[in-house]
């Protein structure tokens, strides 16, 4: 930094005031960067508290090549009643394909009455994450042609201390990263939570 006592005093008031432009510059930006973030926070708390609206969804695979539709079976006036179907396509749908379009795979679905999942690019497996944090009910369901996969919350040991939102709590890292890997040939769903990374197979066996 030049000394400001051998310089003219214009130049001296326009170096400061550009250090401190620059010194305000940076904050704009942190309390930018900081709101963002709050802002992001409260999208997902509040994302999260919506109830469920049970509405028909389709999902595609990373990679553009598949596409998964979760189709009602059924018009009871409440649509948890009816049965629900997975279909899986080869392809990208952005909607469910016409009739005479079959699917690779179907299996029956268990549905949460909210929209998304995750389909692997081979489209083999199929996932839906939870939100919210359940110590003793599924918040992982993997659904295979074979069999379907379900992790309750405390398989992932997370503990008990989770972001609160208005009535539930929060298990997943706030914009974390859920995707499919394989390892030794081996198909596996890896999620970020609050405690780090966790997998799960999406191998189907005796056990499932």
């Amino acid at each position: 930094m030049p000394d400001l006592g051998k310089l003219s005093p214009f130049v001296q008031k326009t170096h400061k005031s550009s250090h401190f432009t620059q010194a305000a510059n940076a904050v704009v930006r942190f309390d930018m960067n900081k709101f963002a973030l709050i802002f992001l926070v409260l999208s997902i708390c509040s994302y999260a508290d919506q109830p469920p609206d049970w509405n028909e969804f389709i999902v595609q695979s990373e990679n553009k090549k598949w596409s998964a539709a979760i189709l009602r079976q059924g018009k009871a006036e409440e649509p948890w009643k009816d049965d629900w179907v997975l279909n899986v396509y080869e392809g990208f749908y952005v909607s469910s394909p016409a009739p005479n379009i079959l699917p690779v795979w179907s299996t029956s679905y268990n549905p949460s009455g909210y929209f998304g999942g995750y389909l692997s690019n081979d489209g083999s497996a199929f996932s839906y994450v939870e939100f919210w944090y359940y110590p003793n009910h599924p918040v992982v369901e993997i659904y295979r042609q074979e069999c379907s996969i379900k992790k309750n919350g405390s398989y992932f040991r997370v503990g008990s201390k989770l972001q609160q939102t208005a009535s539930h709590q929060l298990w997943l890292k706030e914009g974390g990263n859920v995707k499919y890997y394989t390892a030794d040939e081996k198909l596996f769903l890896q999620l970020e939570t609050v405690k780090g990374l966790r997998k799960v197979s999406a191998v189907c066996n005796k056990k499932t």
